[in-house]
């Protein structure tokens, strides 16, 4: 049988305030034309809500039809799971699997096995009963995989809803098991030779906790012989870093030059920096908020040719935003007494003696809080 190339795509969570989730959408579907995709798989949210997808429905479905007469594979994720009634029209190359417990269909020679979101059940239990060849089978599923001992992918999506997904039962029943519901994460795929478990993550950031570059999954699928190739293309969509510093007291201006350094060298076009000075100041929090954006507005100012120039309207702008979570003392800024306690906790540090960030901030902060009462 002929190889079909899949285009995974999942979580765009598409509403009217937020137009570049449907530049994202648009971006995935002109690559699925570039890049010859046979089909295109959108693994549940497509919208942020149900009601969302009237507003939305007009888009999706020029876009569906825009690349007729490949078939478009919608399923209903944990928000949009209202989204597809019998009586919506997303145009004739559309498959919408959202029959329970689950629904199938067949793309070229695939067989797909479609477990719309299903509050309560596990995707286990959604396929009882159900019997298919794993080396015809992809298997599209919204939800979280577990094993035995937690989470056997790091991933970002939703923890209060979620349908727990084991590898085994995916394994078990297909040979490509195309996953929604993580949105972004370090290891969101398992390749074992011709088997692919995979979540293609969202095309665009939809939270400031989802970082690194968002992008679709290009999945080559053979039926008889399963998955020969895959790849995670990214898309030009804006997308999150996160820089964190730490700050000790009276070192407030080395803590802010080591901010804007590692800023710096994260910026790409799209990137919006998440810059969080943690630590404890014993400068007034206003003019240490002003002396870091100062200085991070002058880093990223560019010289209004570079594709890294700081526009937050231009989606391949970078730029930086400060997260100011400092504790600030200002007022044993002159306490000679609290100041030799500081530099006994800087000098533990700087033999060595602690590693942890946290118990130095928790140090600090229950000393310097200690000195404040006795002086009140």
């Amino acid at each position: 049988m002929a190889r079909i190339r899949f285009l995974q795509v999942a979580d765009v969570l598409l509403r009217a305030d937020t137009p570049e989730r449907a530049h994202a959408l648009g971006l995935a579907f002109e690559l699925a034309r570039t890049r010859s995709a046979d089909a295109v798989l959108l693994v549940g949210n497509l919208f942020d809500r149900g009601s969302d997808s009237a507003d939305q429905r007009t888009l999706v479905r020029g876009l569906i039809e825009s690349i007729a007469p490949r078939p478009v594979v919608l399923l209903p994720g944990n928000r949009d799971v209202e989204a597809y009634g019998p009586e919506v029209d997303f145009g004739a190359n559309a498959i919408v699997l959202a029959e329970t417990p689950v629904s199938t269909a067949q793309v070229g020679g695939a067989e797909l096995i479609g477990v719309p979101y299903q509050h309560g059940k596990t995707l286990g239990e959604c396929l009882t009963g159900i019997n298919s060849d794993t080396r015809h089978t992809v298997l599209l599923a919204h939800g979280t995989i577990l094993d035995a001992t937690g989470d056997a992918f790091s991933g970002e999506g939703e923890e209060g809803a979620f349908m727990p997904i084991f590898l085994n039962d995916l394994l078990k029943r297909s040979t490509y098991a195309a996953l929604g519901h993580n949105h972004a994460g370090r290891n969101l795929i398992h390749r074992d030779q011709e088997r692919l478990v995979a979540y293609a993550g969202s095309p665009v950031a939809t939270s400031r906790r989802e970082s690194g570059p968002r992008g679709v999954l290009l999945v080559d699928f053979e039926p008889s012989v399963g998955v020969l190739e895959h790849e995670q293309i990214s898309l030009p969509t804006p997308y999150y870093e996160h820089v964190d510093v730490f700050c000790m007291p009276g070192a407030e201006e080395p803590a802010i030059e080591e901010l804007v350094r590692l800023a710096v060298a994260r910026r790409q076009p799209g990137a919006r920096i998440l810059c969080r000075l943690g630590g404890v100041s014993l400068v007034a929090e206003r003019e240490l908020r002003t002396a870091t954006e100062k200085a991070l507005a002058l880093a990223f100012a560019g010289d209004g040719t570079s594709p890294a120039a700081s526009d937050p309207n231009d989606p391949q702008s970078s730029f930086a935003i400060l997260e100011l979570e400092t504790a600030c003392y200002p007022a044993l800024a002159e306490t000679p007494v609290a100041l030799e306690f500081v530099e006994r906790l800087r000098a533990c540090a700087a033999d060595d003696e602690v590693h942890d960030p946290e118990v130095m901030r928790t140090a600090l902060q229950l000393g310097l809080d200690a000195f404040l009462e006795s002086i009140s």
